[in-house]
């Protein structure tokens, strides 16, 4: 069974997409968890007609998505864990193309490629949002490449890697992502199976100031606890883009300063 965590806070109309794109999966072998990140409205009521479909949560106190998704994982019976974030969307052989890609290469972790929906219009990626499979550690240093909508994992992943970083407010996947890029081979399915959605309210990756210090302050975190795991080669990796992130930090004080 696949466990499908969806976080949410205030954000009924997108959320109720988000379940029924998991309802049309051609795979039905799951179990939807819906955690309510203390919303200010009453998610629960407001999508009354699936709550025999679903398994919802409620958080009294506003505590993160990075909570929300540990949440939802502690209180999840499958063999393997999904990530959909509430705005986001899958398309509806999702769950039977990834499992079926990482049960024939054998694969613990694997997360697919994906549409961007903004402002009434599918967008390109980026060159620096390519995508990677394998042992990928020094590809995902510069920021962050896969969407927790796209990843699915074994349970026993987290054993190893840990949970999502509660103190962190933003980055909180790109953390985990290190994590599991130094332990385990990745799985990419080079095939667009979940439809990432842009809104102007409130989107979970929306951008945010302050992002490359809180990748910095992740990536001095990690080499701290992992340096020991890792070879040579891989420790002046990660230093030299601490190194990186740093200046790009130092950079942007700097001209908050000169405004003043």
């Amino acid at each position: 069974m696949i466990s499908v965590i969806i976080p949410v806070k205030d954000r009924v109309n997108s959320l109720k997409d988000a379940i029924e794109s998991v309802l049309w999966q051609t795979y039905k072998n799951f179990e939807i968890i819906v955690v309510d990140d203390g919303s200010e409205i009453d998610i629960k009521s407001k999508i009354y007609p699936y709550l025999d479909l679903i398994r919802f949560f409620r958080l009294e106190k506003n505590r993160g998505v990075s909570a929300a998704r540990n949440f939802g994982i502690t209180v999840s019976k499958g063999e393997y864990i999904a990530f959909l974030d509430s705005d986001d969307i899958w398309l509806p052989r999702k769950l039977e193309m990834q499992l079926e890609f990482m049960n024939n290469n054998g694969f613990a972790v694997s997360h697919t490629n994906e549409f961007w929906y903004k402002n009434g219009n599918f967008i390109n990626q980026g060159y620096k949002h390519k995508k990677y499979g394998g042992y990928i550690l020094t590809k995902i240093l510069d920021h962050c490449r896969i969407s927790p909508s796209s990843f699915v994992a074994k349970r026993n992943v987290f054993n190893k890697t840990g949970y999502f970083d509660e103190w962190m407010k933003i980055a909180e996947d790109y953390d985990l992502w290190l994590r599991v890029a130094l332990f385990f081979e990745i799985g990419y399915l080079d095939y667009p199976l979940i439809v990432k959605r842009y809104f102007l309210d409130n989107h979970l990756s929306s951008s945010v100031k302050n992002i490359e210090f809180y990748r910095l302050l992740s990536l001095k975190k990690f080499f701290c606890k992992y340096h020991k795991y890792m070879d040579r080669h891989l420790q002046k990796e990660v230093v030299k883009f601490i190194n990186h992130k740093y200046k790009i930090v130092a950079n942007g004080v700097n001209k908050m300063i000169e405004r003043f």
